[in-house]
């Protein structure tokens, strides 16, 4: 099986298409083909040995996490999918591989794709949308009646907030670049802030929650956003901003592996229709180096990168 794998932590220069034989698959694991992988900065975050603390010395180690795609294999004890089901998900990972051929993987880190969707619009969403989840349902609480503030609201996390929060029935006020005003407030995020435009959403009203997806807003900043119950919900825990947060009950984390028990949820809100992912490029598998290093390293680019594999 080919895929993409480096040797070694670095830059992308380390990136280069490999040969894997895929491990035995287990009880309750399942074998997918893939169609479409999606590109995240957690990716190359893992390749820069962000994470090198939690993994395993050797190496090649695969690269990709975010996947659609269609089983092949079942183990003998997996009962939610079948062979020749479509199905989307995302790898541990401690063992990352998805910008390959096939995968194995354990079988709660799958759900059935919905139908209305295509397989590069389901790769887009388990780490972005099970972020999402942890922070907006899980820590932010949405609700009927509660507000919620997301700084970057129409990125691959903040529109996926946006979206859940708005189906739970919670008002939603952000900010976003100049470019992406519109679709964001298309999306029904009111009122929408430019990032430069700081005073204005610091001295406005105050939320039930607000959810900072880039870590550019201060945590004392954030803070001073809420009401007196309200939450500080950060995904972008750097030193400084622990040590800030460590003082007041107010500040909470997530994680996309907080989400991960919420993936069936997340499959059954995008089949409603509640929840849309945002495809910005497809590309060839073949071209997934060039892509990796213009996603990583290139101009911001809108919407998610895809790499769709031949069927």
């Amino acid at each position: 099986m080919r895929r993409v794998q480096y040797d070694r932590y670095g830059g992308p220069a380390e990136m280069h298409f490999g040969e894997f034989d895929l491990p035995l698959l287990g009880r309750n694991q399942v074998r997918v083909a893939v169609r479409a992988a999606a590109i995240n900065p957690f990716d190359w975050k893992l390749r820069q040995g962000a994470m090198k603390l939690f993994m395993n010395r050797s190496f090649p180690k695969g690269m990709g996490t975010d996947f659609a795609g269609v089983v092949e294999a079942v183990g003998n004890d997996v009962t939610t999918v079948r062979v020749g089901d479509e199905v989307f998900g995302t790898m541990d990972f401690k063992k990352s591989g998805a910008f390959a051929e096939q995968v194995t993987l354990d079988a709660n880190l799958v759900a059935k794709k919905p139908p209305q969707l295509s397989f590069a619009e389901a790769a887009c969403l388990p780490i972005p949308a099970m972020t999402a989840w942890a922070a907006v349902i899980d820590q932010a609480r949405a609700r009927p009646g509660s507000s919620i503030f997301v700084n970057g609201c129409a990125g691959a996390v903040g529109s996926f907030a946006v979206q859940l929060a708005i189906a739970h029935g919670a008002r939603v006020a952000g900010t976003s670049g100049p470019t992406s005003m519109a679709s964001a407030s298309a999306a029904g995020v009111q009122p929408i802030f430019a990032y430069s435009n700081k005073s204005a959403y610091l001295n406005g009203e105050k939320f039930d929650a607000v959810f900072d997806t880039l870590g550019t807003l201060g945590v004392g900043d954030g803070l001073s956003m809420l009401k007196p119950d309200g939450v500080f919900v950060d995904i972008n825990p750097t030193a400084p901003r622990l040590i800030r947060g460590m003082v007041s009950r107010r500040y909470k984390l997530a994680f996309a592996t907080m989400g991960i028990k919420h993936l069936s949820a997340i499959a059954e809100t995008a089949y409603k229709g509640a929840l849309r992912p945002a495809v910005g490029v497809e590309a060839r598998f073949e071209d997934a180096l060039t892509m990796l290093t213009k996603a990583e390293l290139g101009p911001r680019l809108s919407g998610k990168v895809v790499l769709l594999m031949k069927t």
